[in-house]
Parts: structure tokens; C-alpha cells; sequence
């Protein structure tokens, strides 16, 4: 019994929805129903999984290059403070930059999402790709249908 209890808790561990799995898939659902005009024969297919990602700025490129990390808030605001002495032209975007990259602004979440809908009799497989800011608003969506867009 003792063997099967580790086991029994990665089950279970593996098994749970997040909370945030099911905002974003509401939030998913709900802005294609609205897009769509909320049609009655619309089925969810299904979700893929929620992924964190963080957009990239200039200015984490040059704190990339000069070896400072984005957790180590007091070197970045010496490295902005020297960048907007050098280029005062480019004072206020790194300051809207660091104020982004210190307060997680600059994070977002993508999923998919998988529906079904009869249209006049056929039945069509769609798959929309979504971009989510943190409070799991559309900021961008894209039909995936017939693959991604890779211009």
C-alpha cells in the first residue's frame, strides 16, 4: 500500500485543471461565441494546454548583453540610468521598458482551442489559436484551421 500511495498522488497531481487553464478556456469559448454570433450548434472539440510566454524588448536584449539578469532589479536600473545618460533620446522608452519588465507586464499566454460547428448541414472542424494578456483578455486570435501563418 505504501508503494501505490506515490503513485496514487502523481495520478491525482496529473489529473487537476487549473484555474487558470479554465479562465482561458472560458475566456476562449466566450470570445468565439461572440465573434461568431453565437451559434447554437457550436461543440468545443477541445483545449490545448495554457503556456506562459514573455514578450522580448530592446532593452532586454542589451541586459542580455551586458550580462545582467532581469531578476537583479538594482543592476538594471544602474544600466538604464548610465543607457539614458549616454542617449537621452532614449530615456523614456527604457524607463517604459523597466516599469514593463519589473512588474510582469510583459507577460501573456497562448492556447488553442478546437470547436465544431454545422454550417447549413456540414460540419466543420475549426481551430483557433489565441493570445491572452494576464486577466485572460483577447489580445490577438488567429484561425489555425489550415495551419499557422509562417510569413
Amino acid at each position: 500500500m505504501k508503494k501505490l500511495l506515490p503513485v496514487i498522488l502523481l495520478l491525482l497531481g496529473a489529473c487537476v485543471y487549473s484555474a487558470r487553464q479554465s479562465d482561458a478556456d472560458g475566456a476562449a469559448e466566450k470570445y468565439t461565441r461572440d465573434l461568431l454570433g453565437n451559434p447554437r450548434y457550436l461543440e468545443t472539440v477541445g483545449f490545448s494546454a495554457l503556456e506562459k510566454h514573455r514578450y522580448v524588448t530592446p532593452l532586454d536584449s542589451s541586459l542580455n548583453y551586458a550580462h545582467i539578469s532581469p531578476n537583479d532589479h538594482q543592476k538594471m536600473e544602474q544600466y538604464v540610468d548610465s543607457e539614458n545618460y549616454q542617449r537621452p533620446d532614449r530615456a523614456p522608452g527604457n524607463i517604459r521598458q523597466l516599469d514593463s519588465i519589473e512588474h510582469n507586464k510583459l507577460i501573456y499566454y497562448t492556447l488553442d482551442y478546437s470547436f465544431r460547428i454545422d454550417s447549413m448541414g456540414h460540419k466543420k472542424l475549426k481551430k483557433y489559436h489565441f493570445e491572452l494578456d494576464t486577466a485572460f483578455k483577447v489580445l490577438k486570435m488567429a484561425d489555425i484551421t489550415y495551419g499557422r501563418d509562417t510569413r
